[in-house]
């Protein structure tokens, strides 16, 4: 049997408009299709109509699933965070350059070994990652994990432009998405 794929996802907002433009900015997305009273909006990123989408709560029902960002709802379960991924490292460099010149950056950028990801806060305050597979076989993913917390939480730093400026000097992109496992 195959395993199911993401299809898409939905966040409510109660700064609908905002967060619409954000997103439309920062994915390069164009609306697929959307309610005519602005109750709820999809987004086209891909083939799919509606990839990524999100529901106006000022305009939908009182139920807990439509509550408003931040308000109690009696449930602990919060989004850690949603990513999206790009098929190469000058993509992701260049989904920087672009998101940077509309005053848009990230909050954090950090190689995780397995993904170089770049973590940005949208108008509602939730997280998106930007982020290139590094390419790991699954075991490689395997004896990453096996590092244990310091492998797995052991993320560095990094910064968009000097890797930029890496692959305008002609580095591997091998060379600049290495990660070293933390000292023990």
């Amino acid at each position: 049997m195959a395993s199911p794929k993401l299809s898409h996802l939905v966040v409510n907002t109660s700064n609908y408009e905002v967060m619409k433009q954000w997103y439309i900015d920062v994915l390069e997305a164009e609306i697929g299709v959307e309610t005519s009273d602005h109750s709820a909006v999809f987004l086209r990123i891909d083939e799919s109509h509606h990839r990524f989408g999100m529901f106006n709560v000022a305009k939908t029902d009182e139920s807990a699933s439509m509550a408003l960002p931040g308000s109690d709802t009696g449930s602990v379960a919060r989004l850690n965070h949603f990513a999206f991924e790009y098929p190469t490292l000058e993509a992701l460099c260049g989904a920087y350059v672009r998101l940077a010149a509309l005053s848009t950056t990230p909050t954090i950028c950090l190689n995780h070994g397995a993904t170089m990801s770049m973590y940005y806060e949208d108008p509602d305050k939730n997280s998106v990652e930007l982020y290139l597979d590094s390419g790991y076989t699954e075991e490689d993913l395997a004896a990453f994990y096996a590092g244990g917390d310091s492998y797995v939480l052991g993320a560095t730093p990094f910064d968009p432009a000097a890797l930029l400026k890496g692959l305008g000097e002609g580095k591997s992109v091998a060379e600049l998405i290495a990660w070293s496992p933390p000292d023990k």
